[in-house]
């Protein structure tokens, strides 16, 4: 793996295991950032919607997508800067994170991953 690469971008395995449901608020139509077309609102849950692929197995977010302009085998949010506040929320290096990596069978990260980009915001 390049070490000028954010591991998250070699990974994407938080796409692929969470259910991602946030406020209808998010949504471009009611004034956020989130494209109403790759989500859906949740029945009999109020105010909820979730993002497409995230309802079912295997979980897949819609909007994870290859980004090969950054390299072979990188993977990412395709809506990162409309991201919902549960991605935007979700801790790099996190128990959730390394938890996911080992059930995909990854590799942890090393020490030196994690602090070199646990001090960066963006993936």
């Amino acid at each position: 793996m390049s070490s000028d690469i954010h591991p998250c971008l070699h990974c994407g395995v938080c796409c692929q295991n969470y259910r991602v449901e946030f406020s209808i608020y998010e949504l471009q139509s009611m004034g956020g950032t989130v494209p109403d077309e790759l989500a859906h609102e949740v029945p009999n849950k109020g105010n909820r919607a979730r993002m497409n692929g995230t309802d079912k197995f295997p979980v897949r977010c819609v909007a994870l997508t290859e980004l090969p302009h950054l390299g072979e085998g990188c993977v990412g949010c395709g809506i990162y800067e409309q991201r919902s506040r549960p991605c935007r929320e979700f801790p790099f290096a996190s128990y959730g994170c390394h938890d996911t990596r080992a059930k995909f069978g990854l590799p942890q990260l090393t020490e030196e991953e994690v602090e070199r980009w646990s001090a960066t915001t963006e993936a």
